[in-house]
């Protein structure tokens, strides 16, 4: 259902997609030698302020990441025409419960899919990190959230067994790698790469708060991406390193 509240909102977004930075950036910045290399390319987007040179250890990065987190959730609530949509973007990554009662109250069929498959992704998380450290049951009847397309029970029935079968076109190579060596970035980034694409037909929809929330979300990867690379640089990661954590770009 369009929803025409949205027309101005929607309209800002798309200008503001025009400046999201693609992965062949992410690519180029990751690739060269130093900090201010990387930085010196980033300026020359105008996506970023110039000062962003002004960064030289972690504290600094964390410091700019932060400061645009708070620009981004600022620019959140200007953009959501329903107040509980714009708490339930805020309360995704803080209290995915509470995000999915909020957003099960819009009229968004998409929105809602995302919610649930969102759901599933952080239960299927869930599931693999205290299987592997061998918590017990009852650890992850607690740590579980209903909401999902997946019941609880399903999780749970599953738990003595050796291999979950949930959304295995997704997680097969992250769960391959957890088994080889414990290691859950490729997982994450398996993840990170899903719901980019889950968002990504939001940027064709020109009525109702879809496309806010691809945008933000769009812009807190691109944020969490230039965390990764420069972070990497900071402690002189190889770009080959940096590169297979790099996941896919909404632009």
């Amino acid at each position: 259902m369009e929803d025409l509240r949205y027309i101005y909102s929607v309209a800002r977004v798309r200008v503001l997609e025009t400046h999201l930075l693609k992965k062949e950036l992410f690519l180029q910045i990751s690739g060269v030698d130093t900090l201010d290399a990387a930085l010196r390319i980033l300026t020359e987007t105008a996506s970023y302020a110039w000062d962003i040179l002004n960064i030289r250890d972690s504290l600094g990065l964390e410091t700019f990441i932060n400061t645009e987190k708070q620009k981004l959730e600022r620019l959140a609530l200007e953009l959501f025409v329903e107040p509980h949509l714009f708490e339930a973007y805020v309360f995704l990554r803080k209290d995915l419960l509470k995000s999915h009662v909020l957003i099960l109250k819009t009229k968004s069929d998409f929105l809602k899919d995302f919610i649930k498959r969102f759901v599933d992704l952080y239960n299927i998380k869930t599931f693999l990190r205290m299987q592997y450290q061998r918590q017990p049951l009852e650890t992850l009847k607690i740590n579980l959230i209903e909401g999902g397309y997946i019941l609880k029970a399903a999780f749970i029935n599953l738990f003595a067994k050796e291999r979950i079968n949930f959304y295995p076109e997704v997680i097969k190579e992250g769960i391959a790698q957890i088994e080889k060596d414990g290691d859950f970035s490729l997982l994450e980034q398996e993840i990170g790469d899903y719901l980019i694409n889950l968002m990504r037909p939001a940027k064709y929809m020109f009525f109702g708060p879809e496309a806010i929330l691809g945008y933000c979300l769009a812009k807190e990867n691109e944020l969490g991406l230039l965390r990764l690379i420069l972070l990497g640089k900071i402690n002189n990661i190889s770009p080959k390193k940096i590169q297979q954590r790099l996941i896919q770009t909404y632009a």
